[in-house]
């Protein structure tokens, strides 16, 4: 009787203690609860739970987290192993052989495995957003823990195209069921658990996570479509973390909070749609390439934070500035071009936009629209929200488009999928060529990183010198959290994938 009266009168100071500790502010239950998951601001929403087919970059970067792909790219661009535990090519670089880790389970408790892998590439093969990073396979065969892929033709840059969202591994279960994009069972860091359409997001940790279990209870993506209002919960406490990609949000974060600063591979472009007139006249999308000055575009929409770029972005593959027509702006020559297509006393086009999270598309829009008119091109905006943009942009239903396009590790897994004759994505870019064709061919069969780099100056060569799109800038991506929230690291290629690893102190 004396022990269970000790254990009652612990038990009533602790009930005592925990309920004057949460009158006071400072309780244990509600406010230690919500100190293990990260509380994330987001400007714009999902718009499906695909992962194969998603395009959406709020999409990409939340799926991101929750499924899981054969490789990764760290946050310095070398690609590493991920549900792939090793792999080798044979001498012709026309077969490649992968091997599964064992034991990993999907959210769902299944075990993934090659069958699994296998199914999932299929599926990517026949309808994914990356169909394109599989056109040259021609068999996969899974056994046990083995996946063997053969190829028509030497592949060497296909490891770098298994990295990304829309490459990630889904169970062969589910695909058999036409499950994928109603059931969401991924291998990643994080469990699905709910998508409330313009609120919220919420995911938990996955605890039989393959490599280390994340240290915090999940994450809980808020969608606020400002920016400004981001930056305000963030100051106030209500949001732990935050993808920014507006510099003047940037510049306003203070000393209270947590700012990383991270140069992307992603790039904002004007793309011209070469089927369409007037753009099917190359004169006339070269009146617009030199009648843009790219710097004053960074200065006027960007505040000056970021790079003039050409097609490639990645380090090691970088376009080079000067193989252009116009390296500079010249009005001059540009209303020459136009007069060449016929237009001397000058033409309209129009180009659309979208506004949400993409924060600087009206700027750019507004800064290209004044100065194609100094050269007698008059620019009407079609500003548009995302759920009517994209689908447009997808079926290459456009004449011109602002567009913020994600950037590759590798250049031809960035850019197979637009400008190849067979591309999934071609009728977005609106160009190709028998030459562009071949070209990447020839970047796909050496590993050897000078032989390809001479590959890759010819195709923006072409690409500038036939004014596919006008390329802008590369911009800087920025990362906001609260002093409390540690162990997050940028990637250039825009993924979060490294919030596996944050936690709260």
């Amino acid at each position: 009787m004396v022990t269970l009266n000790k254990k009652k009168r612990i038990q009533l100071l602790a009930i005592v203690a925990a309920t004057a500790m949460a009158t006071s502010g400072v309780g244990m239950s509600a406010s230690h609860a919500a100190a293990q998951t990260v509380n994330i601001g987001i400007s714009a929403d999902m718009d499906k739970l695909d992962p194969h087919t998603s395009t959406n970059f709020a999409t990409v970067r939340i799926l991101g987290l929750v499924y899981s792909e054969l490789v990764e790219s760290t946050t310095d661009l070398q690609i590493v192993p991920g549900l792939a535990k090793s792999w080798y090519w044979n001498s012709s670089s026309t077969q490649l052989t992968m091997y599964m880790r064992t034991g990993v389970k999907f959210h769902d408790g299944t075990t993934f495995t090659a069958a699994d892998a296998k199914a999932s590439l299929e599926r990517i093969k026949a309808s994914g957003s990356a169909a394109g990073n599989l056109g040259l396979v021609t068999s996969i065969r899974a056994a046990g823990a083995q996946l063997t892929i053969n190829f028509s033709a030497p592949n060497a840059p296909f490891l770098a195209a298994l990295d990304g969202v829309n490459m990630a591994m889904v169970s062969k279960a589910d695909i058999d069921a036409g499950l994928i994009g109603k059931k969401v069972n991924g291998t990643g860091p994080y469990k699905y658990v709910s998508w409330t359409p313009g609120q919220s997001v919420k995911l938990s940790t996955n605890d039989s996570y393959y490599k280390s279990v994340p240290k915090v209870a999940g994450l809980n993506f808020q969608i606020i479509p400002a920016e400004s209002s981001i930056l305000a919960a963030l100051n106030a406490g209500t949001v732990d973390f935050a993808y920014i990609g507006n510099p003047l949000i940037a510049k306003q974060v203070g000393s209270g909070l947590t700012l990383q600063t991270q140069p992307a591979l992603a790039y904002h472009v004007l793309q011209l749609n070469a089927r369409k007139a007037p753009f099917d006249n190359v004169n006339v999308r070269l009146a617009i390439q030199c009648a843009i000055d790219r710097q004053q575009v960074v200065d006027t929409a960007a505040l000056g934070q970021g790079s003039i770029t050409g097609p490639f972005t990645m380090p090691a593959y970088k376009s080079s500035l000067t193989d252009r027509p116009c390296p500079t702006a010249d009005a001059a020559k540009a209303k020459k071009y136009l007069a060449a297509a016929g237009y001397p006393n000058g033409l309209t086009i129009q180009v659309m936009t979208e506004g949400g999270e993409y924060a600087l598309a009206t700027p750019i829009a507004q800064s290209v629209q004044s100065q194609l008119a100094k050269a007698g091109i008059t620019v009407q905006l079609q500003p548009l929200d995302a759920a009517t943009y994209i689908p447009k942009w997808l079926a290459g239903d456009f004449g011109a488009a602002v567009a913020n396009n994600g950037g590759k590790v590798d250049p031809d897994t960035m850019y197979t999928r637009y400008f190849t004759s067979g591309g999934n994505l071609n009728k977005v870019a609106g160009y190709s060529s028998a030459s562009l064709d071949s070209l990447f061919l020839q970047g796909k069969a050496t590993g050897n990183p000078a032989r390809r780099l001479a590959i890759y100056n010819k195709i923006t060569h072409e690409l500038e010198n036939q004014a596919v799109w006008v390329w802008l800038f590369a911009p800087y991506d920025y990362y906001i959290s609260s002093k409390k929230l540690t162990g997050f690291t940028p990637n250039p290629n825009g993924s979060m994938l490294e919030l596996r690893n944050v936690q709260l102190g």
